[in-house]
């Protein structure tokens, strides 16, 4: 199917980004065990200039080394830096670069660009591109370690914003940073950054205020719940959820869980999940059970080290058999007498805590 050279610049500057054969647009990301939120930032080059310390690197990485630039492909030096990289990605990893890149099941056709450097004739690093009809989104950057002391992830940034001025191009996308500013925060310092907010509007960076952030809303909002909980005498363990938003077009999506933060609880060797859920605004008891269909949902996809070695995630595909459904006033104690919650179920151990737990 074709997406057109402006219609992709619109989905650029509604949020979206492309992640290999899909467009995305997630409201929380899960790493370093954490929940966090993208924050979509974009270059606007009619006035941008490079920092001296860019100008500096740009002087000295393109005396030393030599590029190309030709419509996006893959061979098996390209395919060797990202296998020698890919230990550094989180979350879910393509196994290989041409599926992260060049998938042959793409619902859209991308004009995708590749920028390779050279030291001698040797491949030291490369970066994957698309071009809108006004708009650069930079997808990957690949670089050999042995090159470290030339930032060439930096550099191949760069060298993708130069080139997005040289054939006037409006907006340069670097993907996002994470809300905390910490989390892919190099990228800022590529410009004078604006930010898409939480009103859908791009602002400038100074504006920016996590408090408003959806990651920060959920946590208060989970935490809430959980302190609640507690207080009623249920226990559990606050897990990490990375599959919230997996997606595979070709299977039936409803009955996976679908909450990126959740407070384990087992009743009786039954597994239940209390968390919240920000598009009806209530807290979520739900009844768990692990999906047989992790790998059709994954297709294929790795796990990072990230995703292995953190204890707080889980990272098998879970099913929810039974939910119920909070609404937020009822935490207040004052209401419940008259409130019931929605969507009850008949097992009668979940019932039985829920209704006591409600008196």
């Amino acid at each position: 199917m074709s997406l057109s050279a402006s219609a992709y610049d619109r989905m650029l500057a509604g949020g979206w980004f492309r992640g290999a054969r899909f467009m995305n647009k997630p409201d929380y990301i899960c790493v370093e065990g954490d929940l966090f939120s993208p924050v979509h930032i974009r270059l606007e080059l009619d006035n941008h200039e490079a920092r001296n310390s860019h100008k500096k690197r740009l002087k000295i990485n393109n005396k030393r080394f030599t590029c190309d630039i030709r419509p996006a492909s893959v061979d098996s030096d390209l395919e060797a830096l990202y296998q020698n990289q890919k230990s550094d990605f989180q979350a879910f990893i393509y196994p290989r670069l041409d599926e992260a890149i060049l998938c042959s099941e793409n619902l859209f056709s991308f004009r995708t660009y590749c920028l390779r450097v050279f030291d001698d004739t040797r491949l030291v690093a490369a970066s994957f591109f698309d071009i809108g009809r006004n708009s650069m989104a930079s997808l990957l950057g690949l670089y050999d370690k042995d090159y470290s002391k030339y930032s060439l992830g930096t550099y191949t940034m760069l060298r993708e914003i130069d080139l997005a001025k040289q054939i006037g191009l409006n907006f340069y996308y670097p993907g996002y940073v994470l809300d905390d500013m910490r989390i892919f925060g190099y990228k800022l310092g590529l410009g004078e950054m604006k930010f898409k907010d939480v009103s859908g509007r791009w602002s400038d960076l100074s504006k920016y205020n996590r408090i408003k952030s959806k990651s920060v809303i959920y946590k208060n909002k989970f935490n809430l719940f959980v302190e609640w909980l507690n207080k009623r005498g249920i226990k559990g363990k606050t897990r990490v959820y990375p599959l919230h938003y997996a997606y595979n077009p070709h299977l039936e999506q409803s009955q996976f869980y679908r909450y990126p933060l959740f407070y384990e609880v087992y009743i009786n060797d039954e597994r239940y999940a209390a968390s919240y859920d920000p598009e009806k605004d209530t807290f979520v008891w739900s009844q768990l059970c692990t999906s047989p269909f992790y790998e059709r949902l994954l297709m294929g996809l790795e796990m990072s080290n990230d995703l292995k070695e953190t204890p707080d995630y889980e990272v098998s595909l879970l099913e929810c058999r039974n939910e119920i459904h909070l609404p937020c006033f009822m935490l207040n104690s004052d209401q419940n007498a008259n409130s019931m919650p929605t969507g009850q179920w008949s097992d009668p151990i979940t019932s039985l805590k829920m209704k006591a737990s409600l008196k």
